[in-house]
């Protein structure tokens, strides 16, 4: 049986975030899955507050937003600045929100820029983030208080159990929750600077659709109407049709509010972010950190 401070089960954007946290905390973590990512594996990755065509901002995205920019770019490149355009008559609207809030932003024209959202490729990110901790990969089928069983039939102890497990381990937690698929154009053209209404357009992806959610997890494979739903989208964003050579798909697992939860007898789950995953892991990672 082997032992550590911390297990975090999972690997993608939340577990990882969350091993870092801990890690800084002077945690001897250990990271246990059978692979990095799973939805959080996506070629490219949108870390925008307004969200949608209503103009919704994030709940806590001045926070999440601060805590995005300490971590980052601390491991991976990230490209600022987002242009959404606004149809005119829904432009006051937009606006009446945006000065609610403190989130960055100014007009031009009809299109409003936020110069602190970003994007970023989270492949190479997952990677630089798991090579400085120890990662077992392995898949974690049962769990307790204090010890986890993995698929090899190995046992590990810890005080502390994070379970960051996302769609594909959301039984573990037993918290329910709601699994959203959806896919993602790889393009011939690259786009430095994001654009987003109805798709976005950033690197060399186009992103992306959304599938009606179910309560149980389910591999996703793309479809010929979601791949034509994207290129329609996007050229309506852009004014021509970009040049697709690939496509992804991925499960996203959403739980409401709070994303930080204690599970009698078990450990905690930093999970169900959703699409916003890379928008509020490392603020919810810091948070975990501090409730200890």
């Amino acid at each position: 049986m082997g032992t550590a401070d911390a297990i975090v089960v999972g690997a993608g954007i939340a577990g990882l975030t969350a091993a870092h946290a801990l890690q800084h905390k002077g945690l001897r973590v250990v990271v246990v899955s059978p692979a990095l990512g799973g939805a959080s594996r996506a070629p490219v990755v949108l870390v925008n507050p307004v969200r949608g065509r209503r103009g919704t901002i994030a709940p806590e995205a001045e926070t999440a937003l601060e805590a995005a920019w300490r971590f980052y770019p601390r491991f991976t490149p990230v490209h600022p600045g987002l242009r959404r355009p606004v149809p005119p008559e829904a432009q006051e609207r937009w606006e009446a929100r945006l000065c609610e809030r403190s989130v960055p932003y100014r007009w031009e024209g009809s299109t409003l820029y936020l110069p602190e959202a970003f994007w970023l490729e989270p492949r190479p990110l997952l990677a630089r983030l798991a090579a400085s901790l120890e990662v077992i990969r392995d898949r974690v089928v049962a769990g307790e208080a204090g010890r986890v069983r993995l698929a090899s039939g190995r046992e590990l102890a810890a005080p502390l159990i994070v379970y960051a497990t996302g769609a594909s381990g959301a039984a573990l937690t037993g918290l329910g929750g709601r699994f959203t698929a959806g896919s993602l154009l790889l393009t011939h053209q690259r786009f430095p600077e994001a654009r987003s209404w109805g798709v976005f357009a950033a690197g060399c992806a186009l992103g992306g659709s959304y599938r009606p959610h179910t309560h149980r997890y389910a591999p996703h494979t793309p479809t010929h109407g979601e791949l034509t739903w994207i290129l329609e989208q996007a050229h309506a964003l852009l004014g021509f049709r970009p040049t697709p050579v690939g496509a992804w798909s991925g499960v996203r697992y959403r739980l409401a509010p709070p994303y930080l939860r204690e599970i009698p007898g078990k450990g905690w789950a930093l999970t169900g972010f959703g699409s916003v995953g890379f928008l509020y892991a490392p603020l919810w990672a810091e948070r975990l950190a501090r409730a200890l």
